[in-house]
């Protein structure tokens, strides 16, 4: 797919979406309230060791305290390193690449809460990036999620097998591949007889905790997969004058993290996934927060040698 073809970007700007003044945001009450109603949270000025309190607070009133500690002790199982108690090192990238829009994880795990907690960005960009996603939208049963199921030919595993098959191969349930499923590949496992395969299948909604309400959630398993996604956030950056580029350009896919992720073209309109979008730079003891579920984070990228970027992520 031509990713520099030109698209229309009208998800509008709402930065009233990001809340900066929040009531009895110590002790997290009033971040879970604003929470609930669906904002963003920004908090400004505090040190980690702060930032790690109020996260704790916050996880603790919604029930995510023990997914809080899971995230961070699953760090180094995702490529990243750990920053204090709960935070993690955000995605590697190089130069002049970016992260494209995404809700950390998938339908299977279901992360609920996202933190980001800013220690420097003194970079001509590295600006966050938050869009609120559109849940009544009808692009859902055109987008497609990869997950991994039973391949046609594999013997139904035992109860033990299954549970094996889960930790190690992310295995969604006992059943083969449905009709509506897009087979990628097929992988035998350490499993005598069971062969699992990686499909693209309809999104499904999930349980919002901070909400109570099953969502559709714009996980990486679907936005990493897709190479629309890509074409539609680089159009996003220029039309904000966002992207910044090396003498002489770069092609999108090049500045993409999860180019080699991107297998299929949607076709889906992606203005039509969002209801809105927040753009800030974060600064130095900036702390953001948000419903995982109903909002997707990304960065902008910057020019090599203008500035650092340390920023710390946190899942619940």
């Amino acid at each position: 797919m031509d990713s520099t073809a030109p698209i229309h970007v009208v998800v509008p700007d709402e930065p009233s979406r990001l809340m900066t003044s929040v009531p009895d945001a110590i002790d997290g009450s009033g971040i879970v309230e604003a929470l609930r109603k669906d904002y963003a949270v920004l908090i400004s000025g505090l040190t980690p060791e702060r930032s790690e309190r109020i996260l704790h607070e916050v996880a603790e009133r919604l029930g995510l305290v023990d997914r809080l500690k899971f995230q961070a002790a699953f760090a180094a199982s995702v490529d990243r390193e750990r920053i204090g108690k709960y935070g993690m090192t955000v995605n590697r990238r190089g130069d002049y690449q970016f992260i494209p829009p995404h809700s950390e994880g998938d339908s299977l795990i279901n992360v609920q809460l996202a933190s980001f907690y800013c220690l420097e960005n003194s970079t001509d960009g590295g600006e966050t990036v938050l869009m609120n996603v559109a849940q009544e939208s009808d692009v859902w049963k055109s987008l497609r999620e990869k997950v991994v199921r039973l391949a046609p030919r594999s013997k139904p595993p035992s109860t033990g097998e299954l549970k094996q098959a889960r930790a190690l191969y992310r295995l969604r349930s006992p059943h083969n591949v449905l009709t509506e499923d897009r087979l990628l590949e097929e992988r035998p496992t350490e499993i005598p007889g069971v062969t699992v395969v990686d499909v693209l299948t309809r999104p499904q909604k999930t349980r919002s905790v901070i909400l109570a309400l099953d969502l559709y959630a714009y996980w990486s398993s679907i936005a990493n997969f897709d190479f629309d996604s890509l074409a539609a956030y680089v159009a996003l950056l220029r039309h904000g004058k966002l992207l910044r580029q090396p003498v002489g350009g770069r092609e999108p896919s090049q500045m993409d993290t999860v180019a080699d992720k991107r297998v299929w073209s949607s076709g889906v309109d992606h203005n039509r996934i969002f209801k809105c979008k927040v753009i800030r730079k974060l600064a130095s003891g900036d702390l953001v927060m948000f419903n995982n579920m109903t909002w997707v984070h990304a960065a902008t990228n910057w020019t090599p040698g203008r500035g650092v970027r340390r920023v710390s992520a946190a899942f619940a």
